[in-house]
């Protein structure tokens, strides 16, 4: 038997705990990938000027996750050491908690400062804001999709949207369900992004990006001709950005109606940032940072010395901030003029995060966790 789209979800265990959690509004500076859930990338905070190494937090393996910033300004990250770190703002470890696998995704928190993150051999975790763990889901296939956790919509309950390789969006919610899986023909590298609506936005490697409700039914669904391990960036006209294998950014309407499309020499793993003036910022594996207008008019291009597969985000000044392949984080301003770059000593594929106080926190293949100051 054929199991419906929706519900053909893998056997899962779970350890639960009774507590519930609210989402009241967060002050976190950059509380998940991408900042928010609509994955905007954008930081109402000015970010570092001069581009001053702080501090390096050393963690024993890669660290190609993205840091999200709690509200006391911890630092949260993974690693591919198998763990994930909560480190001070002056760069000394809080705790870490070792999932005993490797840690390619983005952690992220709710309004109460619990963390949620996942493995790659597929585990999904939550843990208290002191390092315990709350709950614990596994899901069949691996992960290198990160949580987004949104109450887009209002029912004051909130859920964990996370794609796997198995082919499956998931929804979980806050206290260790799953709620229901969709089933795409490919992998979901992807992490989604959430409209204002409530609607789940994600790219899977079967060429399409899918707009999905709250539900879990699908509302539309758009052939991008290559595959998508892009996360979609929903604008607050509900403009949906994504880029594709095919080298094409596309700018999708509330119905998947293409607006316009940039088109870059090389696959586009980086997921784009929209801008405080309504720019839109992304990278290419040609190397190449693209800054495009909101009605799609190309302003210009910056070209790094690698691949960039990090995805820029940009500060309230209109400064973006983009990682390389050639190690070193760039500083460019809302003209594409350079404006400083700190060299590490691996390739860079975490997207940074803005704090409250301007420091710029990124990972890097040398296994680093840098904060870089003004």
């Amino acid at each position: 038997m054929t199991c419906p789209i929706r519900y053909c979800l893998p056997v899962v265990f779970f350890l639960l705990v009774t507590e519930n959690t609210s989402f009241p509004d967060t002050v976190s500076p950059w509380p998940m990938f991408r900042h928010d859930p609509q994955h905007t990338g954008s930081s109402s905070y000015a970010g570092s000027k001069e581009g001053i190494l702080k501090w390096c937090f050393r963690t024993n393996g890669e660290v190609n996750s993205s840091p999200a910033i709690g509200e006391d300004g911890t630092i949260y990250v993974g690693s591919l050491d198998g763990s994930i770190y909560a480190v001070t703002p002056d760069g000394k470890l809080k705790w870490n908690y070792s999932l005993d696998d490797r840690v390619y995704s983005s952690p992220a928190l709710d309004g109460v400062g619990n963390v949620y993150v996942c493995s790659w051999g597929g585990k999904v975790i939550s843990l208290d804001a002191k390092g315990s763990l709350r709950w614990q889901v596994q899901i069949r296939g691996r992960i290198t999709s990160s949580p987004v956790v949104s109450d887009a919509g209002g029912s004051g309950e909130g859920a964990i949207y996370v794609g796997s390789d198995n082919y499956r969006l998931y929804a979980i919610t806050t206290d260790g369900k799953v709620k229901w899986a969709f089933n795409t023909r490919k992998y979901v590298d992807s992490s989604p992004a959430v409209g204002p609506d409530g609607t789940v936005y994600f790219g899977s490697n079967d060429h399409f990006i899918y707009a999905i409700g709250p539900d879990g039914a699908l509302r539309w669904r758009f052939n991008t001709l290559g595959a998508v391990s892009s996360s979609p960036a929903v604008a607050d006209d509900g403009t949906v950005y994504v880029g594709s294998s095919s080298g094409v950014l596309y700018a999708l309407g509330d119905k998947g109606d293409v607006k316009w499309s940039i088109v870059t020499q090389q696959w586009i793993d980086s997921s784009p940032a929209v801008g405080p003036d309504g720019g839109v910022y992304f990278g290419s594996n040609d190397g190449k940072l693209f800054a495009v207008s909101g009605d799609g008019v190309l302003r210009w291009t910056y070209h790094t010395g690698g691949v960039i597969t990090s995805s820029p985000v940009v500060d309230k000044d209109g400064i973006v901030y983009v990682g390389s392949w050639d190690e070193s984080l760039y500083a460019v301003d809302g003209e594409g003029e350079f404006r400083w770059a700190l060299p590490t000593r691996g390739p860079i594929r975490s997207s940074p995060a803005i704090g409250a106080d301007g420091t710029i926190y990124f990972g890097s293949a040398d296994g680093g966790l840098y904060a870089v100051g003004k």
